[in-house]
């Protein structure tokens, strides 16, 4: 709990210090904001089949004509623009990786998307391509990102494995990795400025008033006893960061582009969870934090573990407190 404290002050500190921050994503909000229509008309004009997700950064959500990533098994394997109304697909940046890993030969430069070479490309991801199981495990946290991602995003109750969890995207429509100016991969801790790191997910968890923002933190492997607390102080500094953006100029906005309609709460609750394979062993599958909580001012951060199974691309199985 002390140790919690710690990270608190100092990551307050950091931003306190240098607070240029809190005007960059004062605009970053007030344009994403008004570019919404925009970017909802954009993706009114082409559709995807189940492998295959749409991801925007921050930077292209700002631009009248942005770019989005799409990806598979979490890697980037063509990026979508519109061009004379026209939705165009390209893989130039990805034709090696997309042969290597996924044995795709089709290249597409500036290709209609409703051309045929376009439907093979996108048939051939269909067909659940495994990726070549050759290669190392390169990006192996956005792939299982990817499948998170995929399974909170489930609207039926029946099929989901944790029930009251809708992930954050971008406008609700594209997946996004919410920006930080906080460097939190490795101790101490530092202030970057717009190189910061970003958030892995952010969800919405609960149901009505009582829907809170839970900040996760993923890691791709749980073999060390201390790695859930690690991968839990690094999501409280994002979370750190993520409650004195909500109660900066533009916590409005922001609280309404992660999907609230209501104002933020005079008394916020966020959650943290550490994000991570269940341990088959279990030694490993910490819950000591179970419950533990640190507050800023009137607000509240709780502590949080999600432990999942996963096989052939699947979630199978969450063990979490976000459901208690």
């Amino acid at each position: 709990m002390k140790d919690f404290e710690v990270i608190r002050d100092y990551v307050q500190e950091l931003l306190n210090k240098e607070d240029e921050w809190k005007k960059r994503f004062e605009v970053y909000a007030d344009i994403i904001n008004n570019n919404i229509d925009n970017i909802k008309n954009i993706k009114s004009k082409f559709n995807l089949r189940d492998q295959l997700f749409l991801y925007i950064n921050i930077t292209e959500s700002k631009k009248n004509h942005p770019k989005f990533n799409l990806r598979y098994l979490g890697q980037n394997v063509a990026n979508l623009s519109i061009e004379s109304n026209d939705v165009i697909i390209s893989t130039s940046k990805y034709n090696k990786t997309n042969k290597d890993h996924f044995n795709c030969s089709i290249e597409l430069s500036n290709t209609e998307w409703k051309s045929n070479k376009a439907k093979e490309f996108r048939k051939h991801y269909s067909n659940k391509r495994a990726r070549n199981p050759k290669l190392p495990k390169k990006n192996n946290e956005h792939r299982i990102e990817s499948l998170l991602l995929t399974e909170f995003s489930k609207n039926k109750r029946s099929e989901k494995n944790l029930i009251n969890i809708q992930p954050v995207k971008l406008v609700g429509i594209a997946r996004f990795q919410m920006p930080t100016p906080i460097s939190a991969s490795k101790k101490p801790f530092k202030y970057s400025n717009h190189k910061g790191g970003g958030i892995d997910i952010l969800a919405r968890v609960g149901t009505g008033p009582n829907t809170k923002l839970c900040i996760m933190e993923i890691k791709d492997e749980n073999k060390h006893k201390d790695d859930p607390m690690k991968a839990i102080e690094q999501g409280l500094a994002y979370a750190v960061f993520i409650r004195e953006l909500l109660r900066s100029a533009s916590g409005e906005t922001w609280w309404k582009l992660f999907g609230f309609k209501l104002s933020v709460p005079k008394k916020l609750k966020l959650s943290v969870a550490c994000v991570m394979p269940l341990n088959e062993n279990k030694y490993n599958n910490d819950t000591s934090f179970k419950g533990k909580s640190i507050t800023i001012g009137e607000d509240t951060i709780n502590i949080h573990y999600l432990y999942f199974g996963e096989n052939n691309n699947k979630i199978f199985k969450i063990e979490t407190s976000l459901n208690k």
